[in-house]
């Protein structure tokens, strides 16, 4: 080996010590939160982030995962509204209260994710004046075998 070749070779072989190690990218998680809310106060957080879910009307939300590539193009409360998925296990909490306890308003709330064959969440209430209810469920870019989705109804 010539003195160029070797040099060659430990220019290479420093760049590639020196070099970034690639990073896999995290997955990209799209969902769709829907609230049927006429007759109630309702309040959604999603990993401890309020959604910004009132209740009364009838109410959408696009979500996606916190380190989505647009993430850091939204404003602050875009941002912290609808950037706040994770992969893997993410933590709903829903909160509801009817307006008036004698009304018969039914309550339905689903997170359907993007490429999941059911929704994860589907909550439906027809009975209780006011809960909270605390899940989890666990988000991917495409469902597992055993995915089964999270169904809370009181009749």
């Amino acid at each position: 080996m010539n003195k160029i070749s070797m040099l060659r070779w430990v220019v290479a072989v420093g760049l590639c010590m020196f070099a970034p190690l690639a990073t896999a990218a995290s997955p990209e998680l799209m969902a769709a939160l829907s609230v049927t809310g006429h007759g109630y106060k309702v309040k959604v957080t999603i990993n401890g982030a309020d959604v910004g879910v009132e209740g009364g009307k009838n109410e959408n939300r696009r979500l996606f995962n916190k380190d989505h590539e647009t993430a850091a193009k939204a404003s602050p409360s875009i941002g912290a509204r609808n950037f706040v998925l994770v992969p893997g296990s993410n933590e709903i909490a829903i909160e509801y209260a009817k307006n008036d306890p004698k009304g018969s308003d039914e309550l339905e709330i689903t997170l359907q994710a993007a490429n999941y064959p059911q929704p994860l969440l589907r909550l439906v209430n027809k009975t209780k004046t006011a809960d909270k209810v605390v899940v989890s469920v666990n988000i991917a870019e495409k469902p597992p075998a055993d995915f089964k989705p999270a169904i809370l109804e009181s009749k």
